[in-house]
């Protein structure tokens, strides 16, 4: 029973720390999800495929209403849907900002377009509202996120769950020592 105990103690230890991580990343960054991958090649040559872009959007600095022009941002492409009918996400560079009255209040809309695409596409570059926007990417990590490219469920869930269980399996071979 002693051992059922130990790996269960193990598990909980695991488990509050990735819910720290989680919480701590939050915090910094003022997102749930800082860390975003490039999957196409609409900002090459400054972003290419595999690149991950960390964002922030908790201070005044980072949020929608102090975005500048040539900032580069994570939003949700406001007409443009995935097969589960969630908006896609797009990392694009804001190509200009101006301020409309919609249904009688003044609000900033974005329009974004990709370093290396022809132009701005309506339903995916614009029109971004506040609600479209998710960060501002403040630091970039080259090919980093090719591995995760690979790993897709249900892959990632299998090796997180033998990483998470041979972490635990070795932490108790361990103490047992």
């Amino acid at each position: 029973m002693g051992k059922i105990r130990g790996y269960v103690i193990s598990a909980v230890v695991v488990v509050a720390v990735i819910v720290s991580f989680l919480f701590i990343t939050q915090y910094l960054f003022g997102v749930f999800n800082p860390f975003y991958v490039v999957v196409s090649e609409s900002m090459v040559p400054n972003l290419n495929i595999g690149d991950i872009v960390i964002i922030k959007n908790n201070t005044p600095d980072y949020s929608f209403d102090h975005l500048k022009k040539g900032d580069i941002i994570v939003f949700k492409a406001p007409g443009d849907f995935m097969e589960d009918g969630k908006p896609r996400v797009i990392v694009h560079r804001v190509a200009n900002i101006q301020e409309f009255n919609i249904n009688g209040i003044n609000r900033l809309v974005v329009t974004t377009k990709g370093d290396n695409n022809p132009e701005s596409y309506n339903g995916l570059d614009f029109p971004i509202l506040k609600e479209n926007y998710i960060g501002k990417v403040i630091y970039i990590l080259p090919k980093v996120g090719m591995v995760s490219m690979f790993l897709k469920p249900p892959v990632n869930y299998i090796l997180i769950a033998i990483v998470g269980g041979a972490t635990i399996f070795l932490m108790r071979r361990k103490k047992e020592q």
